[in-house]
């Protein structure tokens, strides 16, 4: 074998076997992670730290797969997705590192993978071909010489977007602040500004110094044939020398040049920039060889700023120092940053946030941490450990192969992250000792390596930085000759003919991909009983393995609840567990759910089905040991029965929270706002879901907070008792238990007993739900980039079968990836019409708003006019099929069997719908042209994104808010 074993070792808490090999001609490193998990899953990483802002490492994470030299066709990454039984297909970038993790249940499909992602890293056609830069990181574009000459490209716009959120551009300042001599005081995924400035030189050359199997980290996890892995990596490890190159990520921190640092963040035009400044505290605390310390880190964050209780961030929170106070450890690579942010404040309350901090810090070293907080802290951490590790809707072998390269990419053991009980008990023993206030004293208070930073808020930063690179690239174009303005027309050209070209049929026949032999038509009963319930609703069971966890779900029936009653519901969801209750106060509550289960939660869910029946439901959620069953069902039945809406400050601190939770939405998620948004126009259901979490709440969450804090903050409480009230009725509570069968009845038992106290009163008649009103609405951020959703009802014209999802699997993947992610310049775009029939297009960090709505409605005569062959739908066909085989936790398997029960889906209709995919034909896709045309006739479109080009597009639309 070319691989010398350097290491075995049991690894009891993630059930594996890990055995460390080392390739003997190039030193390539490998991981095997042996168990009986089915899931398998292969990853390669490399050491990748940058050299600037220019996004290198992100641009070859993109362009590696683009084609390679065993799979030259353009987007093999793709074409590989569509064929697939994959369960979990990406390829990530670091600060200091990139990896291309893949996962499949089928050992066929797994190779096939493996294979693809190791001709792309290590072979790919980016090293001659230019074109592929320009498509994914940045290229001039000139269509016409009278046209403006502008920057695009994927990841150019991309990081238009990412850059334009506070949050990301507060890390990258204090990144760069604590690491001022190190790679990561440079953006990794590339910064706009400096992304024109990468060459195809510097491009090509970083790839061969960097992904090479002496800069390599391989791992291979779960139930798989090994030979044929190892042989894989064999082929191409076999034909490297190893490298003299020695990329080495350690480094001995300095401090920072300055110990504050004042910038701006960019606000739209015209709004009020008052109360929208960011306060941040920051230390750099470890390095990749404080084991102990990193956990015992992370149990003292959760200790000091893990809920609105914790003795810093509450402080913190009653010094008024900002509205949202927010404290994390955040793992940049070798080193690790500790910060603490308080939102919503002033420049001038730094010197007080200062001070609590301090004096808090202080007080706990002098005093000593409370017991009760650490071992609450300790039980919560753990319990999300061991949760994880036993969960299978994401591949677990994915997550612990990105977790093993914690300490081994910096040379320390692999296992760090799997050995997780060893660790938190040494905590928790040393703790005895005075081991976290010792960390506070040496990590916090004591430890001169920290930044502070002031980020203001200005408003139209954002447009003046755009409207000067405009500027400039015109002056640029100003001074080129005729000969060079034509020789950037004519490679615009290129590339665009590039794009728009299809793969020649023998490049796509290269690609690996199963057979219809190789898939069977299998469909786990998700199981779920319906026990009877004396003066309650239903209690459901779902039998499930769940290593003793046992899983609690309460549905209080919301049928008769008026549709503006859903906007309090949905502020009172995230109201409960956040504030005190009759007999505890939030303190006490909190360290109670955290001592005794793995969390309580709650929120507002709308199921509909296609028939147009709407479900809704308010929701409490708990999770613990079954030793803690009866303490579980206790803290249930209080924060359901017993939460009081007193205390002006608990309430003001969770608005403040849910309105920076949906700021990160807006940053980070605005495709999914915007299309519930479009949804909410045209179903019911979606109308009362986007009163509850969605635009329509965020408005209600800004109304709330301006009026609580003038003297309406009575009658605002009020209004929640009286809604929370309606909501303790008999009548209207369900239960859903997933976990061992056999101590159901004892579930079904306790909670009848805690829950007599509901009133016996009768639920009113059920109200007929109406939609929102139908317009066309954009919404203004301060990004520079767009999200673009055209929604429409499609039960009317089209079936919901089978044959749509591969229909759909054709529109993503050959249509919107191509012309509005490859030819647009947009991150993403994707169309969904789902059993319900919402239909929903959308794309991602885009660049248009106009072009891409045209492209949404080309698509039904593109699909009549595809012409493919068996081999090419088939793989489509494999693609669509995929995504109804992923594997799903037991707790996902139990709450999908309650869905299903509530929307009339059978197992019959599951495994109906999967034979009408593997029997799709071409004609039937075809035929999906006239159905899709009349679906839009009657679209809605909802945007959000960048002010300049929505008010360009003002015709598009019948309103326009800032958002």
């Amino acid at each position: 074998m070319a691989f010398n074993k350097i290491e075995t070792r049991e690894l009891p808490d993630i059930q594996s076997t890990a055995t460390v090999y080392q390739h003997e001609k190039t030193g390539a490193r490998v991981l095997r992670l042996a168990n009986e998990d089915p899931n398998k899953a292969f990853m390669i990483g490399f050491r990748t730290p940058p050299y600037s802002d220019n996004g290198i490492t992100h641009i070859i994470e993109h362009a590696v797969l683009n084609g390679s030299e065993k799979y030259p066709s353009k987007e093999p990454f793709v074409e590989i997705i569509k064929g697939s039984l994959n369960t979990f297909v990406n390829a990530i970038t670091y600060p200091d590192k990139t990896v291309y993790p893949i996962a499949s249940t089928n050992q066929k499909d797994f190779m096939n993978l493996m294979s693809v992602y190791m001709d792309a890293v290590f072979r790919p056609n980016l090293r001659h071909d230019s074109q592929i830069l320009a498509q994914e990181g940045w290229h001039y574009h000139l269509e016409n010489l009278e046209d403006d000459l502008i920057y695009t490209g994927v990841v150019y716009n991309e990081m238009k977007g990412a850059t334009a959120s506070p949050e990301v551009q507060l890390y990258n300042i204090l990144s760069a602040a604590l690491y001022p001599d190190s790679a990561y005081r440079h953006e990794s995924g590339g910064h706009p500004r400096a992304i024109p400035d990468l060459t195809y030189e510097e491009f090509v050359d970083y790839h061969a110094t960097h992904y090479h199997p002496s800069n390599s980290f391989t791992i291979l996890y779960g139930d798989m044939e090994e030979a044929p892995a190892f042989n894989l990596l064999e082929e191409y490890f076999e034909t490297y020398e190893k490298s003299d190159e020695v990329i080495n990520l350690a480094f001995t921190p300095t401090a920072p040049v300055k110990d504050r640092i004042d910038a701006t963040y960019s606000i739209t035009e015209g709004e009020d920039s008052a109360g929208k400044t960011f306060l941040t505290l920051a230390w750099n605390v470890l390095t990749a060889e404080d084991q102990l310390d990193l956990y015992g880190m992370e149990v003292l964050c959760e200790i000091l700023m893990g809920n609105n209780e914790s003795p810093l961030k509450k402080a913190l929170l009653e010094a008024q120092v900002g509205g949202s106070i927010e404290g994390s450890m955040d793992p940049l690579g070798y080193v690790d940053m500790f910060n603490i942010t308080a939102k919503y404040s002033d420049a001038s309350k730094l010197e007080t946030f200062k001070q609590v901090v301090h004096d808090t810090l202080t007080q706990l070293v002098k005093e000593g941490i409370p017991t009760q907080l650490i071992d609450s802290a300790l039980n919560k951490i753990g319990f999300k450990f061991k949760e994880a590790a036993i969960s299978e809707s994401n591949p677990r072998g994915v997550i612990f192969a990105i977790q093993s390269l914690a300490g081994w990419l910096y040379d320390e053991a692999p296992y760090l992250m799997f050995e997780f009980s060893h660790y938190l008990e040494e905590v928790a023993k040393r703790a005895k000792s005075g081991y976290l206030e010792t960390l506070i004293q040496e990590k916090l208070l004591d430890n001169p390596h920290r930044v502070e930073v002031v980020l203001e808020a200005e408003p139209g930063k954002n447009d003046r930085a755009e409207a000067a690179v405009l500027e400039k690239l015109q002056e640029y174009k100003a001074s080129l000759s005729q000969e060079e303005l034509e020789a950037i027309v004519e490679s615009t050209h290129q590339l665009m003919e590039r794009q728009s070209t299809p793969d020649k049929p023998e490049d796509l026949d290269k690609i690996p991909s199963l057979q219809r032999s190789d898939l069977t038509i299998e469909q786990e009963d998700y199981n779920l009983t319906k026990k009877d319930w004396a003066d309650f609703g239903t209690f459901y069971v779902s039998e499930q393995f769940t290593s003793g966890i046992d899983y609690i779900n309460l549905y209080f029936d919301l049928s008769d609840f008026e549709a503006k009653d859903y906007i309090a519901l949905g502020l009172l969801s995230n109201l409960l567990t956040n504030v005190s209750t009759e007999n505890h106060s939030l303190s006490e509550l909190k360290i109670a759910i955290d001592s005794h289960t793995g969390g309580i939660d709650s929120e507002v869910v709308v199921l509909e089905n296609r028939a147009g029946l709407v479900k809704p439901y308010f929701v409490i959620k708990g999770k613990a040991l079954h030793d803690q069953l009866e303490t579980l069902v206790d803290l249930l039945h209080e924060v359901a029965t017993a939460s009081t809406f007193n205390n002006k400050t608990e309430v003001q601190n969770v608005v403040a929270a849910s309105i920076s939770d949906f700021e990160q939405l807006v940053d980070f998620r605005a495709n999914m706002l915007a299309a519930a948004r479009a949804a909410s126009q045209l179903r019911p259901g979606s109308k009362l879901a986007d009163n509850a979490k969605g635009i329509e709440f965020f408005s209600y969450l800004n109304t709330f907070r301006k009026e609580f804090e003038s003297d309406q903050a009575e009658d605002k409480l009020e209004q929640l008792r009286q809604v929370f009230a309606k909501l303790l009725h008999r009548e209207r509570f369900n239960a859903h238990y997933i976990g061992d069968a056999a101590v159901a009845d004892e579930v079904q038992a306790i909670l009848t007993d805690k829950f007599a106290t509901l009133s016996t009163e009768p639920m009113g008649e059920a109200i007929h739900y109406q939609p929102g009103a139908k317009r066309n609405e954009a919404f203004i951020t301060s990004q520079d980039v767009n999200y673009v959703v055209l929604g429409a009802d499609s039960r009317e014209a089209i079936e919901f079968r089978g044959s749509s999802l591969v229909m759909a699997n054709i529109a993503n993947y050959d249509f919107l990836w191509n012309v509005v992610r490859v030819q647009g310049g947009a991150y993403g775009a994707g169309y969904r019409n789902d059993r319900s029939g919402r239909l929903c297009f959308t794309s991602y960090r885009d660049p248009h708003i106009a072009r891409t709505l045209e492209v949404y409605h080309q698509l039904p005569d593109y699909l009549a006019e595809i012409d493919i062959s068996e081999e090419a739908l088939l793989k489509k066909i494999i693609g669509t099929y995929s995504s109804l085989i992923q594997p799903k936790s037991a707790y996902d398997k139990g709450a999908a069997a309650f869905f299903m029960d509530q929307q009339g889906v059978t197992t019959e209709d599951l495994l109906k719908l999967k034979q009408e995919v593997l029997d799709t034909t071409l004609e039937e896709v075809h035929a999906y042209q006239e159905p899709l045309y009349q679906a839009l006739q009657d679209s809605t479109v909802v945007v959000i994104g960048n002010k300049v080009q929505i008010e360009k597009n003002a015709d598009l639309f019948d309103q326009i808010e800032t958002l």
